[in-house]
């Protein structure tokens, strides 16, 4: 298991302008269940959800306004559960 502080700054991961890794690791199942959203692998995370938000969700942020990302990725294992339990 990864050490608070690490998760602290993955979470603190900038993905582009408006936008960092920890908007799109909150889960309400990951968190009902106590299923940690961890990424399987960090670095490819980190490289899709920066394309994700400078090819996508930065324009649209600077065109429309703030846009709010409450969950965006799913670990492997939390996806599992979810598929498993219709959720």
């Amino acid at each position: 298991m990864p050490s608070l502080r690490w998760l602290e700054d993955l979470g603190r991961t900038r993905l582009s302008r408006h936008f960092y890794l920890r908007e799109f690791l909150h889960s309400e199942i990951a968190t009902l269940h106590g299923i940690p959203n961890i990424p399987d692998d960090p670095a490819r995370a980190i490289a899709h959800g920066r394309a994700l938000c400078e090819t996508l969700l930065d324009p649209l942020t600077e065109t429309f306004g703030r846009i709010a990302i409450r969950s965006g990725y799913r670990c492997t294992a939390l996806n599992s559960f979810g598929n498993r339990h219709r959720l």
